[in-house]
């Protein structure tokens, strides 16, 4: 509504210059300050931003993201997920994983 009065829409830029690495295989802590774009960045990996605009290059291992694969190797555990209280964090990564992986993946590997 405003743009008919000559409002244009600002874009907040919430990262910028971000390059890390995540071994496979190994527990990684992402730790900052409040506000510091942790989730943003999270959830643009995991696929889960919907709105706004991603632009720049995200690689992994040196190739091209493909969301499509990356999701089904890659999780995490939000601070305030919905998790059972009754069950562990470890076991909750397993659950997510069997409904990520394909069943030929044992549970070994899953493991």
């Amino acid at each position: 509504e405003m743009r008919k009065y000559g409002s244009r829409e600002k874009r907040l830029q919430l990262l910028k210059n971000v390059s890390g690495a995540f071994r496979p295989g190994s527990l990684t802590a992402l730790m900052g300050e409040t506000g510091a774009g942790k989730t943003t960045l999270l959830d643009v990996l995991a696929g889960r931003k919907t709105g706004g605009i991603i632009e720049g290059k995200v690689s992994i291992a040196g190739h091209p993201k493909k969301q499509e694969t990356f999701s089904r190797v890659f999780g995490y555990c939000e601070q305030n997920d919905l998790h059972s209280p009754y069950i562990t964090v470890h076991e909750s990564l397993l659950f997510s994983a069997s409904l990520r992986l394909p069943l030929e993946v044992t549970s070994e590997t899953k493991n």
